[in-house]
C-alpha cells in the first residue's frame, strides 16, 4: 500500500519511484529517477562544496522548498522521518527534489495523535 502511494505523489517535488522489485524477490528493491546535481550535503559539505555556489537566496530557496514538499507529504499523510541534508537532492537549477522514503510511514486519518518510537538515521536522529 505505502508503495502504490509514493507513486502518485508530485513529481517535481519529490524523487520519483519508477519502480520496484516484485513480491516474489527476496529483496525489496526500488528505483528512483537519477538527480545529478547532488544533494544539499554534497554542496555544504563534499567535493562539490563550492563557497559560492548556495548563495543566500539558493539557501532561503532550498529551505522554503524542501518546507513546501514536507508539507506536500503530509497532506498526503506520508511522514518522511528521516529528513537530513544527503536526502534532499538539488537538481541542475538548484531546485529542491526530497527524496528516500525507506523510512516513510502513512499516518492513519481517523486518530488526532500519531506516537511512534524514535526513527531515522543513527547519530541524525533527534534526542
Amino acid at each position: 500500500m505505502k508503495l502504490k502511494s509514493l507513486t502518485g505523489l508530485c513529481r517535481k517535488i519529490l524523487v520519483s519511484l519508477y519502480g520496484s522489485t516484485s513480491r516474489r524477490s527476496r529483496e525489496l528493491l526500488l528505483v528512483y529517477e537519477y538527480i545529478s546535481n547532488g544533494a544539499v550535503a554534497d554542496h555544504l559539505h563534499e567535493d562539490r562544496a563550492d563557497p559560492g555556489s548556495l548563495t543566500w537566496p539558493i539557501h532561503m530557496s532550498i529551505a522554503i522548498e524542501t518546507a513546501n514538499a514536507l508539507s506536500y507529504l503530509h497532506a498526503s499523510e506520508i511522514v518522511h522521518r528521516d529528513v537530513k541534508t544527503t536526502n534532499i537532492p538539488l537538481d541542475d537549477n538548484f531546485c529542491v527534489k526530497v527524496a528516500d522514503y525507506g523510512l516513510s510511514g502513512l499516518f492513519p486519518i481517523d486518530v488526532t495523535h500519531v506516537s511512534i518510537a524514535p526513527q531515522g538515521t543513527p547519530g541524525c536522529v533527534d534526542p
